[in-house]
């Protein structure tokens, strides 16, 4: 019997010894050769298993709003946890799930944003082997740049910066841009965490979110590929030199790239100083003007959505620098610098022709147009759809204006608190049902549509964070028209295409007299579509003016309509009418 037992005992204990071996390999093999992608992998699954178990087990029509709110405070906590732990790409996840933080409770917002913090830098010594095998056999740091900072002076997700200059130009000082060594190890791992959780969401919640991962995984893919942002740089600078006006070329710079130094995981461009517009209080001390300032941000990126159709995705604060334009050594003169092209868009001309008629149609007013759009681009409420974007001018009368506004407000009021003695859990589940509505409705969106809204409402963002200086939608217009005339003209002119005021541009072989006839039809739409813009600009000065008057007659300050502000209050009314409750105005900046 003892020998029985004793038998027993070292069958388990050599089990075990060979469990603890196997871990313990398996554990450093995975550190030194996946950069702990199958521990990361791991750590997610159960995280995410864990959420969901929570919010399955204790989300319960009976809980009151302070036990729901708990579950969402735990379950971001350990969201942005799990983000934090594995770093690399899952700090990207994070804050595109911090981006979308209107769709979801304010405890993912709050938790979620330190994410947009700078990540740590990886010291230099890790870095050399990404250079090695960037450039093929043993290449080394200091055989292309010299004066290479030991520390990086900007560390994002998947990067980090450093200054040097070049080895073969040693007067050319360079930003040169090395993806951490980890990353391209641990894409694959973090891809497929990403698809299992998606898909083990939309099962368990009924949330449909499967659509958007493969776009997510070619975007993140693309972002990877410095030579790809490389290119980005460059188209953009090129459709500047080629298409922009003498204003635009002199206001926007691009920096130069260096091909000699960039690769697939190294990116060397111009290192250019400025003042980030993450400072809008430095450049202000600076003296610099923020009407200045946004007229070229809101130019240049309207050009690129209606003019070139090649979109930055991500013109955030962070990536635009202020600078003294170099050429003008005459009057202080600013110049914008626009960094970090890893993330485009190509718009199709299909698209972008869509999306200038919509414009032009929302400016005259023409909303079965505009409705044909969006139903072309699969809104299941294309009324709504045209009704949030609309910018019909606003009717100019300020004492009707009060007393709308004051019996808006009275109703508003009403329905904030009759939506305060709802209950909680129904509260909760209609926020849900909000979700997975918006989510459904982007299912049939173009994906260009999704990236230019992204562009426009940071850009928007950015415009509100400066107190408004300019009219955005007017600039939005001005080339929204030129793109407009651009497109009509040369499909009018072409030898196989007329002109048709019921359905456009069609395929013909009709005469030179013809193809003229419709080339001046497409020159008076882009007049007509300039006449609404002129007419919204000369209501707005002119409600400018009424409160200046207003303000010296009666020594009260009198605020004057900002068409961004019209909108956004439209909007919210507009939505909150359609869906009867009421909804975060961040959704509006994104």
């Amino acid at each position: 019997m003892w020998r029985a037992v004793g038998k027993r005992r070292q069958t388990m204990m050599v089990w075990t010894g060979a469990v603890s071996t196997a871990a313990f390999v398996g554990y450093e093999y995975d550190r030194r050769f996946h950069a702990s992608a199958v521990r990361r992998t791991l750590r997610t699954f159960r995280d995410v298993l864990m959420i969901c178990a929570d919010y399955k087990l204790n989300f319960r029509e009976e809980s009151g709003a302070e036990r729901l709110n708990e579950i969402h405070g735990r379950a971001a906590r350990r969201l942005l946890r799990c983000c934090q732990e594995n770093g690399g790409l899952f700090i990207k996840f994070g804050q595109s799930i911090a981006v979308q933080s209107a769709l979801l409770p304010p405890a993912f917002r709050e938790e979620l944003s330190v994410l947009y913090d700078n990540a740590p830098s990886v010291p230099v010594e890790q870095i050399e082997p990404v250079v090695a095998r960037t450039f093929g056999g043993n290449a080394r740091l200091d055989e292309l740049f010299v004066d290479f900072s030991p520390t990086a002076v900007a560390s994002a997700s998947v990067a980090q910066v450093h200054t040097a200059r070049l080895r073969s130009d040693p007067t050319q000082r360079v930003a040169v841009k090395v993806q951490k060594p980890e990353i391209q190890l641990q894409i694959a791992w973090d891809l497929f965490a990403l698809r299992t959780c998606a898909r083990a969401i939309e099962r368990v919640f009924e949330i449909p979110i499967m659509w958007s991962v493969g776009e997510i995984e070619r975007r993140l893919r693309e972002e990877l590929d410095f030579e790809r942002e490389g290119n980005n740089s460059e188209l953009a600078a090129r459709d500047l030199a080629s298409m922009g006006d003498g204003w635009l070329r002199r206001s926007i710079y691009i920096p130069r790239v260096f091909w000699q130094a960039t690769g697939k995981e190294v990116l060397t461009t111009e290192w250019v100083d400025g003042t980030s517009l993450v400072h809008p209080k430095e450049l202000l001390a600076e003296g610099w003007s923020s009407v200045d300032i946004m007229q070229r941000m809101v130019s240049l990126f309207a050009f690129q959505i209606f003019v070139t159709g090649n979109v930055h995705g991500d013109p955030h604060p962070g990536n635009i620098l202020i600078r003294q334009n170099p050429g003008n050594t005459v009057w202080r003169e600013p110049q914008l610098v626009v960094l970090d092209h890893g993330l485009y868009v190509r718009e199709s001309r299909e698209f972008r022709r869509q999306y200038t008629e919509f414009w032009r149609a929302a400016m005259l007013g023409d909303r079965r147009s505009m409705t044909r759009v969006a139903r072309g681009w699969g809104m299941a409420d294309a009324d709504m759809f045209s009704t949030m974007v609309s910018l019909k001018p606003p009717k100019i009368g300020r004492g009707k204006r009060r007393r709308n506004d004051q019996k808006q407000e009275n109703e508003d009021e009403k329905e904030e608190g009759a939506l305060s003695k709802e209950a909680a859990y129904d509260r909760q589940m209609e926020l849900k049902g909000r979700a997975v509505a918006a989510l459904r409705d982007s299912n049939g969106l173009p994906q260009e549509l999704v990236f230019v809204t992204r562009n426009m409402n940071i850009v928007r963002a950015n415009n509100q964070s400066l107190g408004i200086p300019v009219d955005r939608v007017r600039i939005l217009g001005h080339y929204a028209a030129l793109g407009l005339r651009a497109m009509l003209a040369d499909e009018a002119a072409s030898s196989s295409r007329r002109y048709s005021r019921a359905h456009g541009v069609c395929p013909s072989r009709d005469s030179l007299a013809s193809r003229l006839g419709a080339v001046l039809a497409s020159q008076w739409s882009y007049l007509a579509f300039r006449l609404a813009l002129a007419a919204v600009g000369v209501a707005m000065a002119a409600n400018r003016l009424w409160c200046r008057v207003l303000a010296l007659a009666t020594g009260k300050p009198h605020t004057a309509l900002e068409l961004d502000s019209v909108l956004d209050d439209a909007m919210r009314r507009a939505i909150e009418k359609k869906l009867g409750y009421q909804i975060d105005t961040s959704l509006f900046i994104a």
